[in-house]
């Protein structure tokens, strides 16, 4: 099983041979392009929002209250 930092390392080594994998798919229809740029829009809206979760997890766990 590979760890956390194996795992990140891997990922931001595989990003620039998956922009060429999907280059051929994008570039070939306007609509390909389209549909491709709101697949990754709704995958980063997703993970912005679970990370906000889990920070906002991680402050109230370490006991940093915000005023209210």
């Amino acid at each position: 099983m590979a760890t956390l930092q194996e795992f990140v390392s891997r990922i931001v080594t595989d990003l620039p041979e998956m922009g060429r994998l999907f280059e051929g798919v994008v570039t070939q229809d306007p609509l390909s392009a389209v549909s491709a740029a709101m697949g990754a829009l709704f995958v980063i809206v997703a993970s912005a929002g679970l990370g906000y979760l889990a920070f906002g997890g991680l402050l109230d766990l370490l006991g940093a209250n915000p005023a209210r």
